[in-house]
């Protein structure tokens, strides 16, 4: 779940530990240890954190039903859906295997896994800059704020927790 209150403004890495080169994430969507519990019904893998945007990249899974609070965007995003079917509650379009779509910046939304979906949703979602979660749909105030720093400690808390290498997700910092 995202956080509600800052405790670090630095990765953890040591600035000179940081690569800055090109990086191949391997995803295994079938590994069920490797999904991040993120809200109920709904996982993510991390693909990259951003510690200089505050950006990040995942995979995210979610099952029929599953819903993520409404969130309004500081930055662009972009998405691709690769299994099932998702939208916005405040959008008229169904997002399906094959479908991309452009977020622009200033937008709040609620993406919901549809009830008919034939399968669980699978979206790789770019994101540039931080969410905030509304604590009400509309005119809602600051309930929480998620960036690539909130995923990266979310992330690493889970791995530790699963016994997992955390060592992993350094390699996954630009």
């Amino acid at each position: 779940m995202p956080i509600t209150a800052f405790n670090s403004f630095t990765d953890g890495l040591d600035p000179n530990r940081r690569s800055r080169e090109h990086f191949i994430a391997d995803i295994n969507v079938e590994d069920d240890r490797l999904w991040v519990p993120y809200a109920e019904g709904v996982w993510i893998q991390p693909c990259c954190f951003n510690v200089t945007s505050g950006g990040f990249s995942v995979v995210l899974k979610g099952l029929r039903g599953a819903k993520l609070g409404t969130h309004y965007h500081v930055g662009t995003v972009r998405g691709y859906t690769m299994r099932g079917h998702w939208r916005y509650l405040e959008h008229d379009w169904v997002a399906k295997p094959g479908t991309f779509i452009y977020e622009p910046a200033g937008e709040a939304h609620t993406l919901v896994i549809t009830d008919d979906s034939p399968e669980p949703a699978l979206i790789l979602f770019i994101v540039e800059g931080g969410l905030i979660y509304l604590d009400k749909p509309a005119n809602g105030g600051l309930a929480a704020y998620e960036d690539g720093f909130t995923l990266l400690d979310l992330t690493r808390k889970y791995y530790r927790e699963a016994g997992l290498d955390v060592r992993q997700l350094d390699l996954l910092i630009r």
